[in-house]
């Protein structure tokens, strides 16, 4: 567990941060400029809720019609962290306030359980203990 401290100094506790080894942008030296190098590998912490995960999930796989329940978890984590540097966490978490109301369309219903399925595997600390 990570603690946070609030600027008015209540502590919030966190888990621990998920690593990754997925580096987005310069990461091949082919496609940088003449003459240029990377200057630094920046890392970003975002503290995420259930919905946030599976919202951001949703936004980089959704379109792939294929079966969340096959996504292995690194697939899953590194499409969450890409939706992260292209949206970015507010977008994520105002978009997240709509998402689990997915849940009573049945056109897609199926889907959105088998994408909270993917979170909960690729991020076991928040899984439920009921069935979505």
């Amino acid at each position: 567990m990570s603690i946070l401290t609030l600027s008015d100094g209540r502590p919030v506790h966190l888990p621990p941060a998920v690593p990754t080894d997925y580096v987005f942008g310069c990461s091949d030296p082919d496609d940088l400029p003449l003459g240029e190098e990377v200057r630094a590998v920046v890392t970003l912490k975002v503290a995420m809720t259930r919905d946030m995960l599976a919202t951001a999930l949703n936004l980089a796989c959704g379109a792939s019609e294929e079966d969340p329940d096959s996504w292995d978890v690194a697939y899953i984590r590194q499409s969450v962290e890409l939706c992260l540097a292209m949206e970015g966490p507010f977008t994520i978490q105002r978009d997240a306030e709509m998402h689990a109301e997915l849940l009573d369309d049945p056109s897609v219903r199926d889907y959105i359980q088998a994408n909270y399925r993917a979170v909960d595997r690729a991020y076991p600390h928040f899984a439920p203990k009921g069935n979505v």
